[in-house]
Parts: C-alpha cells; structure tokens; sequence
C-alpha cells in the first residue's frame, strides 16, 4: 500500500510496514485505540445528550439523542437549567479562588524557584532537597496538620495556650496551599537554570534589587513556564473537590456545588447533566486557548548568545 511506503521510524521500520505482518500488526493497535477513544469518549457524549433531554425522557423509554434538537429548545433547556441550578455564586466563588491560586502558584513559587536559582543564599541547597523530600510525602500524611494549621493559623496550637486566627470558610487555605507547590518550585527553577546568569549580573551592575531582577528580566523569559503553571492552577481551581469540602462551609465552589445537588430532590437528572457541562466550559476553554503551550511549558530551553 502506497501510505505505507513513506512512513517514518517508529516501533515498526518502513520495511516492516510493507510486509503483511507489520501491517496487520499496524492496525491492530490502530483498531485498539480507536476503540480506546470511543470508550473515553462516550460519557461525555452521553452527558451532553442527557442534560438537553426532557425530563420524561430520561425516567421514560429509553433514548439515545433528545426528541427535540431544535435551536430553540435547546436555549430553553440551557436557561431552564441555569435558573434552577443556581450557579452564579458558585461560579463567582471559583473565579475568586481560581484567581488566588493563579496569583500565589505563579508569583511565589517562582520568586523560590528564582531564588534557589540565582541568587542561592546560604542553606539554599538544604531548603531545594527538603522541597524535593515533600514530594515523596502523600497527601493523605499532610491533611490533618494542614487543617490544624489552617484551623489556627499560625501557630497551629490551642487557643487558650498560643490563640491562632481561624483561616476555616476562607479562600486563604487553599492560596496558601498554592504557593508551596514543590512542583511549581522546582519547575520554575529549572526554567531559571536554564537562563544565562549574566542577566542578573548586568541589572546588579545597574542597580536594580533582587525583586526588580525578578519582574523586570526573570518573570518575562520564563513566560513559557508561567503560562504552564497558569494552567494547571486556574483549571484544577475549578476541578478541586476535596480542598474546598475540607476548608469551606458557607463559601461554595461549583464542584462542591454541584455535589450537593444530588441531596437535592427537586432537581432532576437532566439538570444534573447540565451543571456537569456548565463545570466543564472554563476548563475547557482555557485548554482550547493555552493547548499549544502545555508542552511547550515543560521543555523550556536556555539562553543562548
């Protein structure tokens, strides 16, 4: 077959794919993930067909697509579901949270990646492989102590012996929790490793502080980095589940809102459906504007010249 006879190297040489053999072997595993792609795929078919249903189509005979796909009905059982799912406030909260955790994984953590980078002050070495360390801890080991801390911030102690202030029903716990990410930390200083320390040599010379060497000539060179890094904060901000049920009580982000509408009976199936699909636009928008920068985040280069 003549699409076989340009391919290049991969798990099967170009002379391989001209046999019999590496063809069927070719789509086979062709075959595999198609099949692979159309499981993974069809709950999130399934749900987008199911929150535009009717409500006696779901609890009636059972049917694939909706009755009515007309343009119109389709708004309709968009602001049907809206007005009775509520989630405006939700979706307010989340936009607050998601933009705290951008704030904090972005400016924190990479003034420690920059620091442990650049400037490197005595004991920098000690702190680095500590950041390391924590990554080989479980969450599940940190949740209680982070939850006393948080409970009794900063001393994480008795009130009647050292009182604390209760940082519980604010966003507070889970910004701070952003900005030590040992992740975000080691990302951001291998992206400064990779920058020519002349740079920093240069502003000194001219005067500029430590903070004015971050933001004026670090912050702009690492914008692969930072947009990355923006990523993952602002789309598992509005993914998070077990950070907001632990910390918040009266604050209610829409993942946990959304949870708490299954206790709800007067909300029915379809409308759950669609407070999965509201919950899923942000993220989904974010992806389709920053998908070219993902991998580019991670393979930052040097400087060169």
């Amino acid at each position: 077959m003549k699409r076989f006879e340009n391919k290049s190297t991969t798990l099967l040489s170009s002379a391989e794919m001209k046999t019999f053999k590496g063809q069927f072997v070719y789509w086979l595993f062709f075959a595999v993930l198609v099949a692979v792609a159309v499981v993974s795929v069809f709950p999130a078919i399934w749900t987008l067909f199911t929150a535009f249903k009717e409500t006696e189509e779901i609890y009636g005979a059972f049917t694939f697509l909706p009755k009515n796909m007309s343009p119109s009905n389709l708004w309709r059982r968009i602001a049907e579901s809206w007005m009775q799912l509520q989630l405006g406030r939700s979706f307010i909260e989340t936009l607050i949270l998601s933009l705290g955790n951008w704030v904090f994984a972005v400016v924190v953590n990479g003034l420690a990646g920059f620091v442990l980078s650049k400037i490197k002050p005595k004991g920098s070495r000690l702190v680095f492989v500590l950041i390391v360390w924590t990554m080989m801890m479980p969450g599940q080991i940190r949740m209680v102590p982070n939850y006393m801390a948080m409970l009794n911030f900063p001393f994480a102690s008795q009130k009647s012996v050292m009182p604390g202030v209760s940082l519980l029903d604010t966003f507070w716990p889970m910004w701070l929790s952003q900005g030590v990410s040992a992740f975000n930390v080691i990302l951001f200083k291998n992206a400064f490793d990779g920058l020519s320390q002349s740079y920093v040599e240069a502003a000194q010379i001219d005067g500029c502080s430590n903070i004015g060497i971050f933001f004026k000539i670090m912050f702009p060179l690492a914008m692969p980095t930072i947009i990355f890094v923006s990523i993952g904060a602002l789309s598992g901000a509005w993914a998070d589940f077990f950070g907001p049920l632990l910390y918040f009580d009266n604050l209610e982000t829409t993942p946990l809102k959304i949870y708490r509408l299954k206790s709800d009976s007067s909300v029915h199936m379809n409308n759950q459906f669609m407070a999965y699909i509201f919950a899923c636009i942000p993220q989904l928008i974010i992806y389709l504007i920053f998908q070219k920068r993902i991998v580019g985040g991670v393979n930052i280069g040097g400087v060169k010249g």
